[in-house]
């Protein structure tokens, strides 16, 4: 796409941008203090790579005008394969005492509402990809207050299981 497609979009929504990405780091990097399994800790890595590619692609768009595109293409590549190693990781280390101890915490309150929060949200942000134009600034602005306060339930959640 070329870069006058996005010349609505402003710093402002750039910097943003970097809540739900800090948010959702943060949460998975505290899960993987505790859960060091070799796979959760690559995808929790690939995830959050991409979400601060993502970030920096807005950056350099908004604030020196330049579409390097790879750097918001590489989330369809990126994010699936990290989140592909979260779920494999959580999956070939589900005997894990400190992982257990975190998954049933998340079925309490007040972390279960948080989550379910954050599972709404993501539900939203599904529906956004086919439905909202992602090269219009009212549209990323919509995608990005739903996400940020899906993220930040994520970490809240997160930080009430720990």
């Amino acid at each position: 796409m070329s870069k006058q497609k996005y010349d609505s979009f402003t710093l402002s929504l750039a910097l943003f941008d970097a809540l739900p990405v800090i948010f959702f780091s943060t949460g998975i990097l505290l899960i993987a203090t505790k859960f060091t399994n070799p796979g959760f800790v690559i995808g929790a890595f690939l995830c959050s790579a991409a979400g601060c590619l993502k970030v920096l692609w807005k950056i350099i768009l908004a604030g020196c005008k330049k579409d390097i595109s790879i750097l918001n293409r590489q989330l369809r590549f990126l994010m699936p394969v990290g989140f592909l190693l979260l779920i494999v990781g959580v999956i070939s280390g589900r005997k894990n005492s400190a992982l257990l101890s975190i998954l049933q915490s998340a079925l309490h309150f007040p972390s279960i509402l948080f989550f379910i929060i954050t599972l709404i949200g993501m539900v939203f942000m599904s529906i956004f990809a086919f439905k909202l134009d992602g090269t219009k600034a009212r549209s990323n602005w919509i995608e990005q207050i739903t996400n940020t306060i899906a993220q930040g339930c994520f970490l809240l959640g997160i930080i009430f299981c720990l």
